[in-house]
């Protein structure tokens, strides 16, 4: 009995190296995009502190960019980013991954929803617009308590932007927190 629960406390052992290893490998060797965001301000129960972010590029107008145009929500959808000054902007959408060359990057996201129909507030009617709405997996970020909400709320001369890693596969993972273009919050193993 015994030799079962050691077996199964390793393999669960296993399970979790082998996630954070992951994520490590992600924040390593990915390549570096910057990208401009929008804080919210939830706070978990049970997590602490935690500032949910909005990124720009989460949105995509399917006329304005190449690739495919026909999503279903839940799907997964490979974004193409490419550099566009201080931010990375969205280039193309894929149902499958593409091929790119530097310095271009391809994101993994989920449609959380697809519209072939959206609100326009300047013509005040609902206009004919091909919409996604995707998530990449990094619109959540833990941080010491107390401390999100310097980030949720900055002040008028701060601008928060958040710096990822894209893996080859398509994976991001938070790196830094940016403040003005200056680390204020690096992920770190420990």
């Amino acid at each position: 009995m015994s030799l079962r629960i050691a077996i199964v406390a390793l393999v669960h052992t296993l399970i979790l190296c082998g996630m954070i290893g992951m994520r490590q490998w992600t924040l390593a060797t990915g390549v570096p995009v910057v990208l401009e965001t929008q804080p919210v301000d939830p706070r978990s129960l049970f997590s602490g502190d935690y500032v949910r972010l909005g990124y720009k590029v989460s949105d995509l107008n399917l006329d304005e960019l190449a690739g495919d145009k026909q999503f279903r929500r839940n799907e997964t959808a490979y974004v193409v980013l490419t550099p566009d000054g201080e931010y990375w902007k969205p280039l193309s959408v894929h149902r499958s991954m593409p091929a790119v060359a530097q310095p271009q990057v391809v994101v993994k996201a989920r449609v959380e929803y697809a519209a072939d129909m959206m609100w326009d507030p300047a013509q005040n009617k609902s206009v004919g617009v091909r919409h996604l709405r995707v998530r990449y997996g990094i619109e959540d970020y833990f941080v010491r308590e107390g401390s999100g909400r310097e980030l949720e709320r900055p002040k008028a001369d701060e601008k928060i932007s958040i710096r990822i890693a894209v893996d080859r596969f398509g994976n991001a993972g938070i790196k830094a927190v940016l403040v003005n273009g200056e680390p204020r919050h690096v992920e770190t193993l420990f």
